[in-house]
């Protein structure tokens, strides 16, 4: 091509075939498939297509160097090829793998045994372009430099292995030290043909982008831009294609997506509804229960007064014990001394002994000291059984004691527990009348006087003191007594009174239903007089609606015949192009051969000139 076809901008850089691909349009479109363009387009990118729907050529058709096909695409990182091109056995499965797929594409050229071997410039030539128009686009033009354009492809099409191929290999692609890197690159486009083929092949492919709209799930985030774009682009085709005018099947697979939709979003709805039920009868027992937090806080002040408590009742229980450590030190001491005098009294009794024996005694003295003895004998063994009947009898009192001292600390601790729990000894001087209910009685104390001046303590001071409160909390029971009586008698009234307003207010009532039958009867009245308005209403915006496309169906009609007016000028200014650029190089042919003939008709004439002169 020549003329200002080369400088028309591209619309597209590397085009789908228009020819092979024209009934499969709904699915490169976004139909099944979404779009399938080189350079990552997505369904949508599609929606700001120009008018016109055919594309100028890729390559221009002048001899100076082309522009990218995808400029500003890619970075310019140099990329090494990773595959084996230098082994032998990889060589072999690329000329099967290009052979097979030449065959199978109906390449137009014949193949011999060398052509994968080593090939001709203008057998890779034509391999070469064949491999690119089943790839970009049919009757692609090239310019008179052939290896320009095909380093300029590849770097569009990003080919991994640039660093092995030249533009010397270009020229003699079949040498040895070339054709290893030129047959990967063959390998490699021939790889990229049989993707471009399968690339809306469902069976093949996972991108939700270029999956069926119907195969998405529902929770899609752009489903419903699927759905329209895939609508939008089948009735296209059909429009432009066969004029149709109504699309039933587009129309009854649209309306199934839209009803599985809905269908679940009723669903989702109702879970949603029983869940909003449910969280809701759960908030109606709380708000007619008691508030937790209220339980919660009267448990926490409850728990904090048993721990005032129980802090008193631990101090003084410290006390005690302070108190008994103290006699048991001094049980101790009086242990200690009451063995130094056994231990003094023994060796006294040892030296009289050493002293008895010591002294020479007649018989008589000694019958007479026997006798004593005797005597002494029976006396110590009357002291002994007194002792012993003295000791029995002091055991038997000192149990006694015992058992009273146990009984005493049980009823003093159940005395102790009980004022705490009526906040004797925890409230101030004003409510106690300014009496100490606290007992504190030492019980290992050798004084007996304490234990007695403690003891009429107890039955004169707290003994009368708690008889004067029992008598002043009776007396304010049967003052709350009397007060619940009055307040009783005061909510019988009161109940009374709520009885005469309850008649009133059911009175009231009965009122109230009349006037609200009226009002629904005037309600029911106006509804139906609005029903009959909106349906006047409809009727009229139906017709509104009914104008309004048939004004757009004729707008997109008139819009329509201004494309194909558009599209066919397009066309009739290019074949003008292309014939003017045929008329201008053929009056340039017949000139040049008008002076080709000129010259030689005048070099004829001089040398019959020369001739004749000559003879």
């Amino acid at each position: 091509m020549s003329g200002s076809g080369h400088h028309s901008s591209r619309r597209s850089t590397l085009a789908s075939r228009p020819a092979d691909l024209r009934d499969s349009r709904s699915s490169t479109i976004g139909g099944t498939g979404g779009d399938g363009g080189f350079m990552g387009r997505t369904p949508q990118t599609t929606k700001n297509m120009p008018s016109s729907v055919r594309r100028n050529s890729v390559f221009a058709s002048t001899g100076r160097s082309r522009a990218s096909m995808a400029p500003g695409m890619y970075t310019n990182l140099a990329f090494r090829d990773p595959r084996p091109i230098r082994d032998k056995g990889f060589q072999s499965d690329c000329m099967r793998n290009v052979n097979e797929f030449l065959v199978s594409a109906r390449y137009p050229a014949p193949i011999s045994s060398k052509t994968l071997v080593s090939p001709t410039a203008k057998e890779f030539q034509s391999i070469f372009r064949f491999l690119i128009d089943t790839l970009v686009e049919q009757g692609t033009g090239w310019s008179k430099k052939f290896e320009d354009d095909a380093l300029m492809i590849l770097k569009d099409l990003k080919y991994p292995g640039m660093d092995t191929i030249s533009k010397t290999a270009f020229t003699a692609p079949g040498a040895p030290q070339s054709w290893f890197g030129m047959l990967g690159m063959l390998n490699w486009l021939v790889e990229l043909c049989k993707a471009h083929e399968n690339w809306n092949d469902g069976h093949c492919i996972s991108d939700p982008i270029l999956s069926a709209p119907h195969l998405l799930p529902l929770d899609h985030p752009h489903l419903e831009d699927r759905l329209l774009w895939d609508f939008a682009s089948r009735t296209y085709d059909q429009w432009f294609d066969g004029g149709a005018e109504e699309f039933p099947e587009a129309e009854h697979e649209l309306e199934l997506m839209y009803d599985r939709m809905a269908m679940t979003a009723v669903r989702e709805s109702d879970k949603l509804e029983a869940t909003f039920t449910k969280r809701n009868l759960e908030l109606q027992q709380l708000h007619v229960q008691e508030p937790p937090l209220k339980k919660f806080e009267d448990e926490y002040l409850q728990l904090m007064e048993d721990k005032t408590k129980f802090i008193a009742f631990i101090e003084l229980n410290k006390q005690k014990a302070e108190k008994t450590r103290q006699a048991i030190l001094k049980i101790r001491d009086a242990i200690s001394g009451q063995n130094q005098d056994l231990t003094g009294q023994r060796l006294e009794l040892s030296s009289i002994e050493t002293a008895v024996a010591a002294q020479n005694l007649t018989p008589d003295e000694v019958n007479r000291m026997n006798h004593e003895r005797e005597s002494l004998s029976r006396g110590l063994d009357d002291l002994r059984t007194k002792i012993v009947e003295a000791s029995q009898m002091a055991y038997d009192q000192e149990m006694l004691v015992t058992k009273s001292m146990d009984r005493f600390e049980t009823l003093l601790a159940d005395y102790t527990a009980s004022c705490h729990q009526i906040g004797l000894l925890t409230r101030s001087a004003d409510l106690t009348g300014q009496l100490d209910y606290k007992i504190e009685v030492d019980l290992g104390v050798e004084d007996l006087e304490d234990l007695r001046t403690s003891g009429i303590h107890m039955r004169s001071t707290v003994w009368q003191g708690l008889q004067n409160l029992r008598e002043r909390y009776r007396q304010e029971l049967i003052d709350l007594s009397d007060n619940r009586i009055a307040l009783e008698d005061y909510c019988d009234r009161l109940g009374q009174q709520v009885e005469g307003q309850t008649e009133e207010v059911r009175t009231l009532e009965v009122k109230l239903k009349m006037i609200n039958d009226q009002a629904e009867l005037a309600q029911n009245k106006l509804n139906t007089e609005n029903t009959v308005t909106n349906k006047t209403i409809f009727k009229l915006e139906n017709d509104v609606t009914a104008m309004m496309a048939a004004t757009q169906q004729g707008v997109l009609v008139s819009q329509s015949q201004l494309e194909s007016t558009r599209i066919a000028y397009t066309e009739l200014r290019h074949k003008a192009t292309i014939l003017h650029d045929s008329l201008v190089a053929q009056i340039g042919s017949h000139i040049d051969m008008i002076i080709k003939a000129k010259e030689h008709s005048a070099n004829s004439l001089r040398s019959i000139k020369t001739l004749a002169e000559t003879q």
